[in-house]
This record gives structure tokens, C-alpha cells and sequence, in this order.
């Protein structure tokens, strides 16, 4: 069965209108609207029951309704009484006008670009070995990263002391327990012996300030501390500290993300160039004094510029 738009509430503002408003008076785009259908005006503009009852999805309650009409033209009366005070107060709204414009532009060319972006062929991992083999030794770490195990338990754990056994010596067996055991009432646990992690994204999950990284991880290969009903737990595996050659596997997700993005760019670019060239093939775009294609100043123009700044000295 099709719904129909809720009217009920509708026709109270009607009847309310129509009491209180001359009989019409100008739209922004000089039609005569009538005043029985005018809920509010901001200077030369004015917003219709119509204009508010089509934005309106149907099949809602009348309460539903009624809220979402009021939100819409509350929401119209805020939006046209800070432009119309903004226009008396701000100066520059030429500026502002084409920043929104250029914006807007922006997120209609990213759009764009986004839905081609399928056409972009995946980062191979042979690349990325490659890269890897050319480069590696110039990617240094900023920060030391780690292996390790971290956990982080209630202070009311009945097995917390064989927690904090298994975790000094996280064997095979031991870390088959925690897990087992340990996570009953763990509320956070990570393993991550075979992957790097940067020591940040570990210490921040820990309520303690570490005040010198490496000077910590150099001197140390477990910790614990409690806060809050908590105790939290890390053993290190591993770690390299700052201004270490970062290890491939920790590199690699770099060398990757740096490359797709590489990529993505290349790909913008010609897929803009095979546009601008479409386009004047078509007609649509019409070259001048610059050439699109080449993004520069046509030679004949660069030449009599150049010829004429000779002159000149």
C-alpha cells in the first residue's frame, strides 16, 4: 500500500498561517506565494509548508513528523539568519564565496577520481623488495619499535600470580595458558611476537609515563604496574632502538603505502591529461595563451615573452 505524507499537523501551521500573514508577498525569485503557505521569512526569502513537507520521507508518525518539520525550518531560519548577519558583518565574502566554490569543486573531483581509482593497478610485492633492496639502508626509525606479549587484567584475577609467571617466561605452554586462562577477565591482551609495533602504540595503552623509550627498553624486558583495578603486563621479545635500520617487514608496509600513493598521483595525472585532451578533441575545452595537456604556457607565447624581455635589457 502506498504511504501517504503526513498532513494532519500540516494543516494546523496552515490554518495558524493564514490568521497571521498579510495575503502574499515575494519569493526569492519574485513569484507570488501565498501567505496561508509561508511558515517564516529571512529578508527577500521565504520558506513554504511545500517546500518543508517534500523533504519529509513518508511513513513516519505524526510525532516523527512534526519534530522533523520543525528541525527543517528551524535549521532553514539558522542557516538564512547567519548568512543574512555574516553579509553585514564580514567583508570579505567574495573570498569566502570561492573558497566554498573550490571546495565544493574539490569534493566533486574527488568523487570522480575515486570511482576510476579501481583502474589503478595493485603495489606488487616484488616492487616492494625491490625498493626495499635499493633503499633500505636510508629508512632509519624516528622511535624504537618492539616485539612482545601485553596484557591487561583485573587486580581480582584469581590466577594473576600465574599470569604474571607465564608472562616473564612466555614459552609455548606458558602462553597457551594465558590464553586459556589469563583472558577469563582480561579486558585487553595483544601477542605480537612475530610482528613490530611502534613502542608508542604500545606504551600509550599503558598508565605510566615512560619517560626515555630507548633508555627504558634498553635496560628492561618486563614490566608491570597497577591503576584503577588493573594490572597491566608486557614482556619485550624484541626491540630495535632509534635510528635503527628499520627491518623489512616493519618497512614494508611503508614502502607500500608511500608507492600506492605514488600511484594514485601518476594515475591522476594521466587520467586528467587523457580528459583535457578528450575535451579539446570534443571541443569542450578550448586552449589559449596556455596548454592544459602540458600544464604550461604555450612555446610560442614563452618565446615572445622571452624575445621581449631581451629587448627590455
Amino acid at each position: 500500500m502506498k504511504m501517504r505524507k503526513p498532513i494532519l499537523f500540516i494543516s494546523v501551521f496552515m490554518a495558524s498561517a493564514s490568521l497571521q500573514m498579510p495575503l502574499a508577498c515575494s519569493s526569492p525569485a519574485g513569484e507570488e506565494v501565498s501567505a496561508e503557505k509561508i511558515l517564516v521569512e529571512v529578508g527577500d526569502s521565504a520558506l513554504t509548508v511545500r517546500e518543508v513537507v517534500s523533504r519529509i520521507p513518508s511513513g513516519l508518525s505524526e510525532q516523527d513528523s512534526l519534530d522533523l518539520f520543525n528541525s527543517i525550518v528551524e535549521r532553514w531560519v539558522r542557516t538564512m539568519m547567519l548568512s543574512d548577519l555574516a553579509s553585514d558583518n564580514i567583508a570579505d565574502l567574495e573570498k569566502i564565496d570561492r573558497m566554498a566554490e573550490d571546495y565544493r569543486n574539490n569534493l566533486i573531483i574527488e568523487r570522480y577520481l575515486r570511482s576510476k581509482q579501481g583502474e589503478i593497478p595493485a603495489v606488487s610485492e616484488q616492487s616492494v623488495k625491490m625498493y626495499y633492496a635499493e633503499h633500505g639502508s636510508e629508512m632509519k626509525l624516528s622511535a624504537p619499535i618492539i616485539k612482545g606479549i601485553y596484557i591487561k587484567v583485573a587486580d581480582s584475577e584469581e590466577r594473576l600470580g600465574d599470569i604474571r609467571k607465564w608472562m616473564s617466561s612466555p614459552t609455548s605452554s606458558a602462553i597457551d595458558n594465558i590464553e586459556k586462562y589469563g583472558l577469563r577477565q582480561a579486558s585487553q591482551y595483544e601477542y605480537f611476537k612475530d610482528e613490530w609495533l611502534d613502542w608508542a602504540d604500545v606504551a600509550e595503552q599503558i598508565p605510566y609515563r615512560f619517560y626515555d623509550a630507548d633508555a627504558f627498553l634498553g635496560s628492561a624486558r618486563d614490566f608491570e604496574t597497577s591503576y584503577g583495578g588493573s594490572t597491566y603486563i608486557l614482556h619485550v621479545f624484541d626491540y630495535l632502538p632509534t635510528g635503527s635500520v628499520m627491518p623489512y617487514e616493519y618497512a614494508s608496509r611503508r614502502i607500500a603505502d608511500m608507492m600506492e600513493r605514488e600511484k594514485k598521483a601518476d594515475y591522476r595525472i594521466r587520467l586528467l591529461t587523457s580528459l583535457y585532451s578528450k575535451s579539446i578533441e570534443e571541443g569542450r575545452l578550448k586552449p589559449g595563451l596556455y596548454d592544459p595537456v602540458k600544464r604550461k604556457m604555450r612555446q610560442e607565447v614563452a618565446s615572445d615573452n622571452e624575445n621581449k624581455n631581451k629587448k627590455r635589457t
